[in-house]
C-alpha cells in the first residue's frame, strides 16, 4: 500500500502544484457501512473520505492493486490530503472551501482517468458500480 500511496503522490505533484509531502497519511481500508458513517452520518455513496486528521478512509470493496478507478478513489482524497498540508482554501468560507476543494479533487481525478484511458461520470448519476464493475477494468473506459 505504501508503495501505491507514494506512486499516486508522485503523480500529484507532477501534475499539480502541490510538491511532495514530507509524511504519507495512513490508508484504512474499511467496510462500508463505516465509511457510510464517517462521510455521511447515513446511508450513502461514498468510496473514501479525508476527515483532516491524517488518515484517509477507503471502501473495502475497491479493488485499489488492480482497478485503475478504485485507484483513482484513493487518489482523489490524497488530493484533500495535500490540500490539507498546504492550508489550501483555508481563507475561505467554509462552504465555499468545501465546494473548491471538491471541485479540484475531481478535477485531478479525472486526468489522472484519462491519462489512464478511462473516462468516468462524475454527475449526479455516479455509483459505486462504476469503481467495481467491469466498465472501469483494463482496456475498456467507463461510461463517459
Amino acid at each position: 500500500m505504501k508503495a501505491l500511496v507514494v506512486g499516486l503522490l508522485t503523480w500529484i505533484s507532477a501534475h499539480t502544484t502541490y510538491p511532495m509531502p514530507a509524511e504519507t497519511p495512513v490508508i484504512a481500508v474499511v467496510p462500508h457501512a463505516y465509511l457510510e458513517l464517517l462521510a455521511c452520518g447515513q446511508s450513502c455513496e461514498a468510496l473514501g473520505v479525508y476527515p483532516d486528521a491524517g488518515v484517509i478512509y477507503v471502501d473495502a470493496k475497491l479493488q485499489l492493486d488492480s482497478n485503475i478507478c478504485a485507484r483513482s478513489v484513493l487518489l482523489h482524497e490524497l488530493v484533500h490530503y495535500d490540500q490539507q498540508q498546504e492550508g489550501r482554501f483555508l481563507n475561505l468560507p467554509r462552504v465555499i472551501q468545501s465546494q473548491l476543494r471538491e471541485r479540484e479533487a475531481y478535477s485531478v481525478q479525472k486526468q489522472f482517468l484519462s491519462d489512464n484511458g478511462r473516462a468516468v461520470d462524475f454527475g449526479n448519476n455516479f455509483r459505486l458500480g462504476a469503481f467495481m464493475g467491469p466498465a472501469c477494468n483494463p482496456g475498456q473506459r467507463a461510461g463517459g
